[in-house]
């Protein structure tokens, strides 16, 4: 009988010793599939919690699906790379105010036999051209990210408009699109970071980059408490000034594949 009492009170007092994550020390970061394809995420995050005591419940989608998130009230923070979308989140009262973070760039991979001949060009548009022009698979993410959006502006300034079987509209993150084109033998736009720590486990090769550089210009904001009441107002700000302090700009310049750093810190001091 004292043996149970005993076990009892040990499960009583464990009960009480485990941590207890509450609302006000859990934050909702909605952000883009490339900062988790790249493995970012999993290099930035621990050490923000680390510090703060703040433990980060993660919603990954493309950004409009991210934007979406914040519409809706869904997450407390954004971390996305589509300043068009960026800015009208806080044009309609959304966003608090944003800020940038960091920056890479988009490249172009395809296959090694390099059908569209565009191996070593600089400009997009003339790659994208020939790409066209020799009806080539591409594969499109088409889900409305970031990297689709700059998709969709680099065809529409080259004065094109993709169409036809060659053109393959995936509606997927960039790991699998990447999968999807090396499989297909096809080309596509990606983000740098994401191709680098994808690279071993697909046969595409870099083929465009250069300059004039493709930016990729990530930026955070908290969300409005004016517009929903209950999002994470403190731990937001926490966040937000953690990532574009020199400790977080250490840690995302830090981030490397293969020696190779894949993003580069770029806040403003505040």
């Amino acid at each position: 009988m004292n043996t149970y009492f005993h076990i009892l009170s040990v499960c009583f007092l464990l009960a009480f010793a485990a941590p207890i994550f509450s609302a006000e020390n859990e934050l909702r970061l909605g952000t883009t599939t490339t900062t988790e394809d790249s493995g970012l995420l999993k290099f930035l995050l621990p050490a923000f919690e680390k510090n703060s005591g703040i433990k980060i419940r993660t919603s990954i989608g493309g950004t409009g699906q991210v934007m979406k998130f914040a519409r809706n009230g869904d997450v407390d923070v954004v971390l996305t790379h589509s300043r068009a979308d960026e800015e009208k989140l806080i044009d309609d009262g959304f966003g608090i105010a944003r800020y940038d973070v960091m920056y890479n760039d988009f490249v172009i991979v395809g296959p090694k036999e390099d059908p569209a001949k565009i191996s070593g060009l600089k400009d997009a548009k003339i790659a994208l051209t020939k790409i066209l022009q020799s009806q080539a698979i591409f594969v499109s993410r088409a889900d409305e990210s970031g990297t689709h959006r700059a998709e969709q502006r680099l065809w529409k300034e080259a004065g094109l408009t993709p169409n036809g079987s060659w053109y393959l509209r995936a509606g997927s993150g960039m790991s699998e699109v990447l999968r999807i084109a090396s499989e297909r033998g096809g080309y596509t736009l990606t983000d740098r970071g994401t191709f680098a720590q994808q690279r071993k486990n697909i046969e595409l090769e870099l083929l465009v980059s250069g300059e004039p550089k493709i930016p990729n210009q990530y930026g955070v904001i908290a969300i409005n408490p004016k517009k929903h009441p209950d999002v994470n107002t403190k731990a937001a700000a926490r966040f937000v000034d953690w990532i574009v302090s020199p400790e977080g700009q250490q840690r995302i310049a830090e981030y490397k594949v293969d020696g190779q750093q894949l993003f580069f810190p770029n806040a403003k001091p505040r």
